[in-house]
């Protein structure tokens, strides 16, 4: 085959590629001049309500679900001018109970408890606001497990502090810790009340923990039995003038240590002028 016949056929070749890669160029151009919203008069296709849709599947969506609700209980949002009237309507709707004491709520807890009286109330006051049983009783479980959680963290709080109070004083007091715990224990009981070694510090410690407390008992019963404490009847004087006058004595000695906080015996004066005093008084 000669040259010219060579170019003679690549010719209509190129024609061929050239017609070939014209043709998806004519196919692409699909100009979308008939959308469905073309078939609509002007006055409807103009409309919000059917401007907002960009595809025919969304607005037949629409359609559907607008006449499923059709003859279904409407709800209309009451606003700050809406009368007591028309929100307890639409609490009912919402499935609010007729009264307080239609409330079925349920509180079971081995830690935090609530009585019947808190319940009650808590009851009131969640048909006031509107709520239902559901959700009541889920802000009544919320408030069970946040108590739960404070009682377990007051049990873990006083344990750590028993813990504290413990190791300061063993290493204070050595081999007498348990004759001085003996000792404190037997003085709080007898002075003390529960609610009072129940209070809390500021550190959140119970008083009835705390190692400078406890350290306050002991120091009492160690005072108790000292010698200058025990009666004098044999000695034929009367235990209130004994006791005055060692009181007179212990305070009105100013450059003593009751009055010199920076005297190492100045807190265990203190506390015998306490014991002595609570003693005089009976």
């Amino acid at each position: 085959m000669s040259s010219e016949q060579i170019t003679q056929t690549n010719v209509p070749v190129e024609e061929t590629t050239q017609t070939t890669t014209d043709t998806p160029q004519v196919t692409e151009q699909p100009t979308v001049t008939n959308s469905w919203k073309e078939t609509i008069s002007e006055e409807f296709r103009n409309d919000p309500n059917i401007s907002k849709f960009t595809e025919i599947d969304a607005l037949a969506k629409s359609y559907i679900n607008a006449t499923r609700m059709i003859g279904q209980d409407k709800v209309a949002v009451p606003n700050e001018n809406s009368t007591d009237d028309q929100w307890n309507e639409v609490y009912g709707k919402l499935g609010r109970p007729e009264s307080a004491d239609k409330y079925k709520l349920e509180v079971q807890s081995e830690t935090a408890s609530l009585d019947e009286n808190a319940i009650k109330q808590f009851a009131e006051n969640a048909h006031q606001l509107g709520l239902n049983n559901k959700q009541a009783q889920g802000i009544l479980e919320y408030y069970k497990n946040s108590m739960e959680g404070s009682v377990q963290q007051a049990r873990v709080d006083t344990e750590t502090a028993q813990a504290n109070a413990e190791q300061e004083l063993r290493k204070e007091w050595g081999r007498s810790y348990d004759e001085n715990i003996k000792r404190a224990g037997a003085i709080a009981k007898a002075n003390m009340s529960e609610d009072i070694l129940n209070m809390e510090l500021k550190d959140g410690t119970r008083i009835g923990d705390h190692a400078s407390v406890i350290k306050g008992f002991a120091n009492i019963a160690n005072l108790m039995s000292e010698d200058k404490l025990i009666s004098t009847e044999s000695e034929g004087m009367d235990q209130s003038t004994d006791y005055q006058a060692e009181i007179s004595k212990l305070v009105n000695d100013t450059s003593g240590p009751y009055w010199n906080k920076a005297h190492p015996d100045h807190d265990k004066i203190v506390q015998q002028v306490f014991t002595l005093r609570t003693m005089l008084n009976g």
